[in-house]
């Protein structure tokens, strides 16, 4: 009865319907009241290559920041001010329902950059998911298995994404209230520290372990493969067995992220859709291909945006 009730309440959560719309682009914002000027660039490269797509900025409430032509989105506070506050959001339905009118959700990072307007062809592409890829390089030596990819530039079919989460919970219906749990973030720490406390031997104490364990390693989710970019690249076929993921060379046509030169070469010399974390991994590499200040959408976002 319980499962069923579970089942029940997970697939109304995780309801789809028929989108109106192509593409969403959003964008994630923190706590802080302004941008930085490598912020700024990226800002820019998405309003000169993509001016005529829908755009929403994830806020908290209260953020100061507006951007003319973006839409805010205001969702709870816990969900901002590190990256793994970031990732409880990114697994939540709520977010993607509040998408639900469009096909896809474009995540743009304020850490990424965009080179052209390929979205709609990139919507087209019949992918649900398609990122940077991680290769095995210098930057990122822990890389074992080449592939699709990094959470900060990329395309997410909404209706698939809701479809893989329905599909863990009616496989697993304890992990919908677990999930729901570690969403909480640290307004729960208190029960989590009583959970700690219960003996070994109580009643039903591997279930409540399951709590703790998943409440402590979203704190930090990187060590236990617990990113949400992990999550659509490797685990939602598992439960949405038609979630497309892209190869790795359609990746490299989409995105460079670590290693750019590397990943520039094995793209055939050809330059991507667009990055990210271009200041982070061989900035050089990038530079020339920077606009300049100059550009004409400059002018419109320098007053409205906190400085």
């Amino acid at each position: 009865m319980i499962r069923a009730f579970t089942r029940l309440i997970a697939r109304i959560a995780t309801r789809t319907r028929t989108p109106r719309q192509l593409v969403a682009i959003v964008i994630p914002l923190s706590h802080r009241p302004r941008l930085t000027p490598d912020e700024q660039v990226s800002l820019r490269h998405l309003q000169y290559h993509l001016p005529n797509y829908d755009k929403f900025l994830l806020l908290p409430p209260g953020s100061p920041l507006a951007i003319p032509g973006c839409t805010a989105k205001i969702f709870p506070a816990r969900f901002f001010g590190s990256a793994a506050a970031h990732n409880l959001l990114m697994y939540s339905p709520a977010l993607y329902r509040a998408f639900s009118d469009y096909r896809y959700i474009f995540f743009y990072h304020l850490d990424a950059l965009v080179f052209s307007d390929e979205l709609e062809r990139w919507c087209t592409s019949g992918l649900d998911y398609i990122g940077p890829p991680w290769i095995r390089c210098a930057d990122t030596p822990w890389i074992s298995r080449p592939r699709v990819g990094n959470g900060g530039f990329t395309l997410l079919n909404v209706g698939s994404a809701l479809r893989a989460l329905r599909g863990k919970y009616d496989r697993d219906p304890l992990s919908f209230w677990i999930d729901l749990f570690t969403r909480q973030g640290t307004r729960v720490e208190p029960i989590v520290n009583r959970l700690r406390s219960f003996p070994a031997r109580f009643p039903g104490r591997r279930i409540l372990q399951r709590f703790v364990d998943d409440w402590e390693q979203m704190r930090d989710p990187s060590p236990h493969n617990r990113n949400n970019d992990v999550f659509w690249s490797d685990k939602a076929a598992r439960y949405h067995p038609g979630f497309r993921v892209a190869s790795l060379e359609q990746g490299l046509q989409f995105a460079f992220e670590a290693s750019p030169r590397t990943c520039w070469e094995l793209a055939g010399r050809r330059m991507p859709f667009g990055c990210h974390a271009w200041a982070r991994y061989d900035r050089s590499f990038w530079e020339p291909h920077l606009l300049p200040e100059t550009s004409a959408v400059n002018k419109n976002y320098h007053a409205a945006v906190p400085v």
